[in-house]
């Protein structure tokens, strides 16, 4: 095999060294070419943007005429052919950086809900003024700005210093010719025949019972049947509701209807009395706290507390395809092909215990609605970091996670084309500089306006 006579990094080389003489533009040439095949589609989407309509009817032809300092050097190759400049390259070239800098967030549609400024849907001065004191109560600000913004420059400087120092140890991660960050791929690493074995023994361990026997036996542990409570009357009590609730709680689950747990010569299992129990006891305030007591006694747990501190907390999304239509259901070609469905939102934290969900529609950003989620968790330790995957996040995002007291953690795709911020415009973090230096913010400036 090819793996055998050549490693891995060599392989990668060869592979690099390939791909420099066939396409030295890379894929952003490919990606320009593919795209000037499509200039009649993308013609026919054109706004009214500066320059545009003098390129498009020919008044302007010299490419010194126009300002190409914003396109990547495969686009200026492509537009200023032979002196004069090439009007579809220009064209497609242009609505291509218009739309990275809108989903950059480097420019904005006016009046525009989703491509709009959020800062034009900041509070007025007489709206802010009525809520003032509790918004920076809650959120243990100060309304001067100057103290927190100092503390956000010496945090952010101190792990820039923190970085660079152990950059030069760390050779999982190189800085490219270009200022953008490379992460080696991780190795997968082989299972040893003894987790192999030990996996095989617990499993022959584990006793095969019924779904509803677990439940009756965790609530002897816990109690956690015990917090659904009749819905006007909270008082009120019913021989075997446990039962009862677990039947309904197994039905709901594996979504099969009453017919299967329903059995007639049982008090607690008869049709009637759990479409009572289902109408009257199960309902969304009852789940929370009865989840709330399955959370608190997962954290009491020896194996639990040697898994984490429950400080960190992973979401991810399910999307399912729903039928008929919802409130929760949107399109998503991705996911639902020509179908709709809703996403699923669920909170498990390091100690393994599920923390809450939500469920939203499929189609939008789903880092805003984790913030949702994170204000009304079932119960548990309050996370401190939360790990999600891309999330649709943006650096305002990570600005109001911030403000909440959470650390968001998403696993960013794209690596090297990752913004990287910081605040002091004149600190040395030596081979960082390159990645640090593409975007910078004068703090001092934020904080006199």
């Amino acid at each position: 095999m090819l793996a055998e006579q050549v490693s891995l990094p060599e392989l990668r080389a060869a592979v690099d060294v390939v791909t420099e003489l066939v396409n030295p533009d890379g894929s952003e040439g490919d990606t320009a070419a593919e795209m000037m095949r499509r200039f009649t589609t993308v013609r026919s989407f054109l706004p009214a943007l500066a320059a545009l309509p003098a390129v498009l009817d020919g008044r302007t032809t010299d490419p010194g005429q126009v300002d190409l300092t914003n396109l990547s050097p495969a686009w200026q190759r492509l537009i200023g052919t032979e002196g004069e400049i090439d009007r579809r390259a220009y064209t497609v070239a242009v609505m291509d950086a218009v739309h990275k800098a809108l989903r950059r967030r480097d420019i904005f549609v006016v009046g525009g809900r989703r491509w709009g400024d959020p800062r034009a849907r900041l509070l007025t001065d007489p709206a802010w003024e009525a809520t003032k004191n509790e918004t920076l109560t809650s959120l243990q600000l100060l309304e001067e700005p100057a103290t927190h913004l100092a503390s956000v420059r010496h945090s952010l400087d101190a792990r820039y210093r923190a970085a660079a120092d152990q950059l030069a140890s760390n050779t999982a991660v190189r800085i490219g010719d270009a200022g953008k960050v490379h992460l080696t791929p991780l190795e997968a690493k082989t299972i040893p025949e003894s987790v192999t074995q030990l996996r095989g023994l617990v499993s022959t361990m584990l006793p095969r019972v019924d779904l509803p026997d677990v439940l009756l036996e965790v609530n002897s542990w816990t109690g956690f049947l015990s917090e659904f409570s009749h819905v006007s009357e909270g008082s009120a009590w019913m021989g075997q509701l446990g039962v009862s609730v677990a039947a309904i709680l197994v039905a709901e689950a594996c979504n099969v209807g009453l017919t299967p747990v329903a059995k007639d010569g049982h008090p607690a299992l008869t049709r009637g009395r759990l479409a009572h129990v289902d109408q009257h006891y199960v309902r969304a305030d009852t789940l929370h706290a009865a989840n709330s007591r399955l959370v608190q006694a997962q954290s009491a747990l020896g194996l639990a507390q040697r898994r984490g501190a429950g400080l960190l907390a992973s979401v991810d999304g399910m999307r399912f395809v729903v039928p008929v239509p919802t409130v929760n259901a949107g399109a998503d070609p991705r996911s639902f092909g020509q179908g709709r469905g809703p996403t699923w939102l669920n909170y498990l934290n390091d100690q393994v215990a599920g923390l809450g969900a939500v469920v939203v529609p499929g189609t939008v950003r789903d880092s805003l609605h984790i913030l949702d989620g994170l204000l009304d968790l079932d119960g548990g330790q309050r996370p401190e970091m939360v790990a999600t995957d891309t999330a649709s996040y943006s650096d305002q995002v990570f600005g109001l996670f911030t403000l909440l007291g959470y650390r968001f953690s998403p696993r960013l795709a794209g690596l090297p084309n990752q913004r990287f911020w910081r605040i002091g415009t004149t600190a040395d973090y030596g081979q960082l500089n390159a990645v640090a230096g593409r975007n910078r913010i004068n703090l001092d400036l934020i904080t006199a306006n």
